[in-house]
């Protein structure tokens, strides 16, 4: 009972002298505000990211895997480069062994291509040769028309299906099927349009990519010896590390690797992805809460500097409070319960400030955007919590002084 009655008359007393320095209450807060502010948006630029980055990653297939001359993880790319081309007899060799896979595919990419039609023109896009296995390792879904037939296949026919992208700016008022565009020069059919992924790096998806037969690339560039992307789809995701063992077994084969030997070829996921979208989240957050820490230690010090001088301006006070009978327990309660309320009420401000941020920026700034950032509750909880440690850790040092002050030396204060 004696404990509640402390608690509350403890907290009255530091409610008044909140409200009878406002101002100087306002200034103290002033660091925690712009702390918890900080971290809360950056909260909600990371999640916002992070969802960005994923839905980017998720335009593979996570069950599939890419044999290619380069490593994705990264890596010495002077030795990449010195790595024997992947061969398109490959894809037969290893359709003949393996018994883990449920589709495979080989295609062979061109970058920063352009694509024309009439006065329009689309830069530094992609172009892909691939087989009839594409559509069935790749994300890829056709919107408009449809993908090629196996003649289209084998005859090299000038036909094509086009990214969202690309058919968004060559052909912004009207349909693309049946229309004629220019890629490097080449004049291709467009009989499909590939269904928007979105994302980050859109300009590396099929958004951005013009699609062909892989024997029409062939033809087109006229480069017939030239390493290619060979795809595995596994046939169920639990097992598709049984998948990546026997692509590795296989191809050491083929290459005549012994067991000791490095790998002269990259096998490509999904999860290489994913790992450095950790990595770089991880990053980002601790240069987050790098720059909230500062901003949070400037206001602890502020309010512990404010807390001192509070001490000091009410010392008559704490004697007086003393000689009728005040615990040191209570004094404690009392300051520190000034200090946290400084915090909280900061934390809070800096939340109430946040959310109006996170939705004008989303609402001005992001409109068209696959980016959006979202008001985590997680981060408002954290900030609160964050606050509340501020205003302790902070504020118990003060809270101790006033507790230990003689009662005679404090009546005696002027």
């Amino acid at each position: 009972m004696r404990l509640i009655t402390d608690t509350r008359e403890g907290l009255a007393i530091a409610l008044t002298a909140v409200r009878a320095n406002p101002l100087r209450s306002t200034l103290t807060m002033l660091g925690i505000i712009i702390g918890i502010f900080t971290v809360t948006l950056m909260g909600a630029f990371l999640n916002g990211m992070d969802s960005l980055l994923r839905k980017t990653a998720s335009s593979m297939m996570t069950d599939v895997y890419y044999i290619d001359k380069w490593s994705w993880g990264g890596g010495d790319w002077r030795l990449m480069r010195n790595r024997p081309d992947v061969q398109e007899e490959n894809l037969a060799q290893l359709k003949a062994k393996m018994t883990t896979a449920s589709a495979f595919s080989i295609s062979v990419g061109k970058w920063g291509q352009q694509a024309k039609y009439k006065n329009r023109s689309v830069e530094f896009m992609n172009v892909s040769g691939v087989d009839e296995g594409y559509i069935l390792t790749q994300s890829m879904e056709i919107e408009n028309g449809r993908f090629f037939t196996t003649s289209e296949l084998s005859s090299a026919r000038p036909v094509c299906v086009i990214g969202y992208e690309v058919a968004t700016k060559l052909f912004p008022n009207s349909s693309p099927i049946g229309e004629v565009i220019r890629v490097g020069g080449y004049p291709l059919e467009v009989i499909g349009i590939a269904k928007r992924v979105g994302g980050l790096f859109s300009v590396f998806t099929i958004d951005n990519t013009v699609v062909m037969p892989y024997r029409t690339l062939q033809s087109a560039y006229g480069e017939k010896h030239q390493s290619v992307t060979i795809a595995v789809r596994a046939k169920s995701i639990e097992h598709k590390l049984d998948t990546k063992g026997e692509i590795e077994f296989y191809m050491r084969q083929i290459r005549h690797l012994k067991p000791d030997d490095a790998l002269n070829f990259g096998i490509n996921n999904q999860d290489i992805f994913n790992q450095q979208i950790d990595g770089l989240t991880s990053i980002l957050s601790i240069v987050g809460f790098m720059i909230t820490g500062l901003s949070l230690l400037v206001g602890g010090i502020g309010i512990m500097n404010i807390m001192y001088v509070s001490v000091k301006e009410r010392t008559r006070e704490i004697g007086i409070r003393k000689a009728i009978g005040a615990t040191k327990r209570s004094l404690v309660s009392q300051f520190l319960f000034e200090a946290t309320i400084l915090s909280l009420v900061a934390g809070t401000i800096a939340l109430c400030l946040a959310y109006p941020v996170t939705v004008l920026v989303n609402n001005l700034f992001l409109t068209d955007s696959d980016l959006q950032i979202a008001f985590p509750m997680f981060y408002a909880g954290l900030g609160l919590g964050l606050s509340l440690a501020t205003g302790i850790v902070f504020g118990i040092a003060p809270a101790l002084k006033a507790s230990r002050l003689d009662p005679i030396d404090a009546l005696r204060y002027e």
